[in-house]
């Protein structure tokens, strides 16, 4: 008895057909590759990707250190919020699975601060890394401003103890080029141990 193929057009539903972009997402997620490609601001984007790496933690407590997965994250940021970049810094620097951050194309501000919380650190070669004590701007009450100012500076003294102790960079060279977007040059990012390794062949880090 022969058997009539049937077509399955129009008997699929649109829904039970990943887009595009949730096809990538779930790769990713299960390669443990993420990509920070924005700007850091208050919009929580940051929250949903320190709950991943949260729930992996977690639902891997069990398993050797040895035996881990790496978590790659990808960053090409221009910088943005420093609290957001704090917070997350703090998560990737205490994750107990090994978080790799791979700079690629700029990695400056906020983004530079969570590129330094990777165990292991690479770049490419042309990306753009950019350090500096930042802007912001105050409102309220002369006293209300008066805290905020304090509160900035100490933010400020907080980053940079941040940088010195994750790097080789030393007070003397930070405090000199701090009042400036400092550029840091492919000398400089290897001399100052910013990077592990400017990478030229990708399966470095896969």
């Amino acid at each position: 008895m022969d058997i009539l193929p049937l077509s399955l057009v129009g008997t699929t539903k649109e829904s039970d057909v990943p887009t595009p972009e949730e096809y990538t997402y779930w790769e990713d997620r299960k390669n443990r590759t993420f990509y920070i490609d924005f700007e850091i601001e208050e919009d929580y984007a940051l929250i949903e990707l320190a709950k991943i790496i949260i729930q992996l933690n977690i639902a891997e407590k069990d398993i050797p250190t040895s035996e881990l997965q790496p978590i790659r994250l990808l960053i090409h940021s221009f910088g943005g919020d420093l609290e957001q970049a704090n917070f997350f810094a703090d998560l990737c620097i205490a994750s107990r699975i090994p978080i790799i951050t791979v700079a690629m194309g700029v990695a400056m501000s906020a983004g530079f601060i969570i590129f330094l919380s990777g165990h292991k650190r690479y770049a490419f070669k042309h990306t753009q890394m950019m350090v500096h004590s930042g802007n912001a701007s105050f409102s309220g009450t002369a006293e209300q401003i008066d805290s905020a100012q304090k509160n900035y500076k100490k933010q400020i003294e907080d980053m940079k103890s941040y940088v010195l102790e994750r790097t080789s960079i030393d007070e003397k060279t930070f405090n000199k080029n701090r009042s400036k977007d400092w550029y840091l040059t492919e000398e400089e990012l290897k001399k100052y141990n910013v990077v592990d390794e400017i990478i030229s062949d990708i399966s470095v880090i896969f």
